[in-house]
């Protein structure tokens, strides 16, 4: 399954830190090798995404994905920001 990268995640990727930048990538290992393990988020709107959740260094992130053919990272966000940038979804 090939992963795909929409603008905000590989903004957030592109500015994060060598070793939050090596967590986040072990983390796409994580979700491309079983997509379907990470929970449905809620709301009509949102039902076609997936998250998945870590913690680096005591902060709480959050991946939302897709599956469509391909693996679709949507956002990559702290825990705080995390419903504020789903609106714009």
């Amino acid at each position: 399954m090939k992963i795909v990268f929409l603008r905000q995640p590989y903004g957030f990727i592109k500015r994060a830190d060598k070793n939050l930048k090596e967590k986040i990538k072990e983390e796409i290992l994580k979700i491309q090798k079983k997509p379907f393990d990470g929970y449905r988020l809620r709301g009509i709107s949102l039902r076609e995404f997936f998250c998945h959740h870590f913690v680096f260094i005591r902060v709480n992130y959050r991946i939302v994905y897709k599956i469509a053919g391909n693996l679709i990272i949507v956002t990559i966000a702290t825990r705080e920001n995390f419903y504020k940038d789903l609106r714009v979804l």
